[in-house]
């Protein structure tokens, strides 16, 4: 949530003026992350403050604003906890900055945490269970954002950045992404960056989940895979088998796996370590990259040595 759109105070507060949540107080501008433009607002109503997020969509995100926005809105009819739009006048509608899409929600409580027990483990997996299920319900006919057609061609791209090791890596994965795609597996909408800075808690109740710009039609284990590499493992990229098995008991509470969906998380714990290390890739601005991709090269080495060991490949 880098900040690329630079917000004068009186632009903000006409803007504002645009909803029922009073007159601009204090804002902030929230420096972490690298797609949008982020916000963290206070305003005034009567004698309460007010806190909310707004967030500027850039780039290639422009285009996928509105589908974002019906999702975020399912979801959350639906129980699961996502950030509600703050509500517009009566006859306006959903104003702009600098041209450039919006949204402006509410500032759920909880904080991010980098060391996560079984519990918050077990929690998300029980969230990502929900997403799946209710989803379902949701009319969505977009392609999937990072298939093995889009690792293939990133790969081109960006190859020079990688050893051959790697590129090798990467190819390899990509082949077992193929036969994952037509294997049959359940696919619905997923979530797609169920990284742990998306996520808030208050102690161990999942209270907020965050940054939907990468769902998409996909695999219903790439979620889960992605959960697994970020949540359940060591500062080395090896599993935490019981925070693994935490995160998929909580799935299982929601939406029980199939057999053959477990059967297949090892490749697409892979896939997932993969498809990251690429998008990283890809935020390369000439000088270095903005999201380093090394991490997930690290988890991707660490998976693909096991799924060797054990006759994955």
């Amino acid at each position: 949530m880098a900040v690329y759109t630079k917000l004068p105070a009186d632009a903000l507060a006409t803007y504002l003026e645009n909803f029922q949540i009073g007159s601009l107080k204090t804002y902030e501008a929230i420096t972490t992350g690298i797609e949008n433009s982020n916000y963290r607002i206070v305003t005034r109503v009567f004698d309460e403050d007010v806190k909310s997020v707004l967030t500027i969509i850039e780039g290639e995100n422009q285009a996928r604003t509105e589908d974002v926005r019906r999702a975020m809105q399912h979801l959350a009819h639906y129980g699961l906890p996502v950030p509600q739009s703050r509500l517009l006048k009566v006859g306006v509608k959903q104003p702009k900055i600098e041209g450039k899409p919006t949204f402006l929600m509410q500032d759920l409580p909880g904080q991010h945490f980098t060391d996560v027990s079984t519990d918050h483990c077990s929690a998300l997996g029980e969230t990502l269970g929900r997403l799946h299920t209710t989803s379902t319900a949701l009319d969505w006919d977009r392609p999937a954002l990072y298939d093995s057609a889009w690792m293939s061609d990133t790969l081109t791209t960006y190859r020079k950045h990688l050893s051959l090791n790697h590129i090798q890596l990467i190819e390899r994965v990509i082949d077992d992404y193929e036969t994952l795609e037509t294997a049959g597996l359940p696919r619905g909408l997923i979530h797609g960056d169920a990284f742990k800075d998306n996520v808030l808690f208050d102690n161990t109740h999942l209270v907020g989940l965050l940054d939907f710009f990468h769902i998409s039609q996909d695999l219903w284990i790439m979620d889960l895979a992605i959960a697994i590499n970020d949540w359940c493992t060591d500062s080395q990229g090896c599993l935490r088998n019981d925070h693994a098995a935490a995160l998929l008991a909580g799935y299982d509470s929601a939406r029980r796996l199939e057999r053959e969906e477990r059967a297949a998380l090892a490749v697409a714990r892979a896939v997932a370590a993969a498809r990251f290390a690429l998008t990283r890739l890809e935020t390369f601005d000439g000088k270095g990259f903005r999201k380093d991709p090394q991490e997930q090269l690290q988890i991707l080495h660490q998976v693909v040595a096991v799924n060797i060991q054990q006759g994955f490949n």
